[in-house]
């Protein structure tokens, strides 16, 4: 009987092992998740339940909350939608590819990540409320399918349920070979808000001005009545709240469809907004060109159906800059020409890192609100530090526990004063490396539809 030595034995078997497992590896590699993004535009983070909303139920919200990872210091590069769009879908600051306004246009040499998803074999579909980013902006590059990209059937603007339709059917078209990724927008929270079941039953008895919904021209041109009286006050963030629960209802609706057809437990589903909305706080109303906390403050939710985890709650900064690098890194692809974090290696023990959002450029001699827009001004996070340099004056705030929108101002003694130097070195370094924005093309009718929303005049 022939006999091995125990260390040879040892070494034979250990070789055998790694071999058995190397195969084994290569055979059960896993497949690249799922992914879908949804954007709810103008959604405020306070807003749903899993950030501690009281008002409007969004089980949807809390639904992908609960097990998966909440942002609760989430920060957009800038309060309009469209360059924020731009800057998820490259990764990079709107100063840096060049939409810093719905009017502009993206380069050519600018990437996008969607290009890179392609190549590595998955089905691409942007599925857009706002259609104008498909085919103003040139946001649609790497999508197999984008809705509005093509002339025939295109809407600048479209109902969200109607979106959800084309998502639902873009997804029932699928073979099932390749991983999906999916951009979809919702943009029906955005104003103008209107009255829906929640807000008729909170409003029962209100009789003021707003009982029929406020418009875009109240929010924006005729808001200083409103902050006199509480009721309205009430009124509006009532509105605004019934059409966070709608839009919520919907993601509702998408997440029972993906567990229909059996896609969910291999998904990763991450809901974001490009920026907030100020509803009176601090007198200020709306969005756009405004470095106003309550339009800075995003939700980001992501959820990983393919594992059960424990719900985790991250309270450090991070940035919708964060989306493009996380998107990448899920599907296996490399992210370090990204200025951004993988917000999934993110953890409370990280040293804090700088965040910048900054202001819509000018895209047309307007006197909408002049007192906010300064083109040039800038905000810097850094922990619980905001600085702000706008119409020629630094402001220094410190962000309450809330976060969304109690900011108290701090005086400069030493420490702080050497803080906001580094920090407005750093808004220095940004506007000297900024890029030249290339205007879109626009016909008459886009014309119009931008100034009906609000976005010029």
């Amino acid at each position: 009987m022939l006999k091995f030595k125990r260390p040879a034995l040892l070494g034979a078997l250990a070789a055998s092992f790694f071999l058995l497992a190397a195969i084994g590896g290569c055979r059960s590699e896993p497949a690249p998740p799922h992914i879908f993004v949804i954007s709810i535009d103008t959604l405020r983070a306070d807003y749903l339940q899993p950030y501690g909303s009281a008002r409007a139920e969004t089980p949807a919200a809390k639904r992908l909350a609960e097990g998966g990872t909440l942002f609760t210091r989430a920060i957009t590069p800038m309060g309009i939608t469209i360059p924020v769009h731009a800057t998820m879908l490259t990764g990079l600051a709107p100063r840096q590819h060049g939409l810093r306004a719905n009017v502009h246009q993206l380069s050519e040499s600018i990437p996008l990540i969607t290009e890179r998803l392609q190549s590595a074999g998955y089905a691409t579909a942007s599925v857009l409320s706002l259609g104008a980013m498909n085919f103003i902006s040139g946001l649609a590059r790497g999508f197999d399918y984008a809705s509005d990209r093509d002339e025939d059937g295109r809407a600048f603007r479209r109902e969200d349920p109607e979106t959800l339709q084309l998502a639902l059917d873009w997804l029932g078209r699928q073979d099932g070979q390749s991983p999906l990724f999916m951009l979809m927008h919702f943009y029906d929270v955005h104003e103008p808000h209107e009255p829906s079941e929640y807000s008729h039953q909170q409003l029962a008895d209100y009789e003021g001005r707003l009982r029929d919904g406020i418009s875009v021209e109240t929010m924006y041109n005729d808001f200083e009545p409103l902050l006199e009286r509480p009721d309205d006050i009430i009124a509006a963030r009532t509105l605004y709240a019934g059409e966070v629960a709608e839009a919520d209802q919907l993601v509702a609706r998408f997440l029972e469809q993906l567990e229909a057809q059996n896609i969910l437990d291999d998904s990763v589903v991450i809901l974001v907004a490009d920026h907030g909305q100020g509803l009176g706080e601090n007198g200020y109303f709306g969005h756009g060109p405004t470095l106003e906390q309550t339009v800075l403050h995003v939700p980001i939710i992501v959820h990983d159906f393919r594992r059960s985890t424990k719900t985790r709650h991250i309270a450090q900064n991070v940035g919708l800059i964060d989306l493009a690098p996380t998107l990448l890194s899920l599907a296996g692809l490399p992210s370090e020409d990204l200025p951004g974090r993988n917000l999934m290696q993110i953890d409370e023990s990280d040293e804090p890192v700088i965040y910048l959002s900054e202001v819509e450029q000018r895209s047309t001699d307007t006197a909408f609100r002049p007192e906010n827009f300064d083109d040039q001004a800038l905000a810097v996070y850094f922990g619980d530090y905001k600085l702000v340099d706008q119409d020629g004056e630094l402001r220094l705030f410190r962000i309450g526990s809330e976060w969304g929108h109690d900011i108290e101002p701090v005086g400069l003694d030493g420490l702080h004063e050497s803080m906001q130097v580094w920090l407005t070195d750093y808004m220095d370094a940004y506007r000297d490396g900024s890029m030249t924005s290339q205007q879109a093309d626009l016909n008459d009718e886009a014309i119009e539809h931008l100034r009906s929303l609000g976005y010029i005049q």
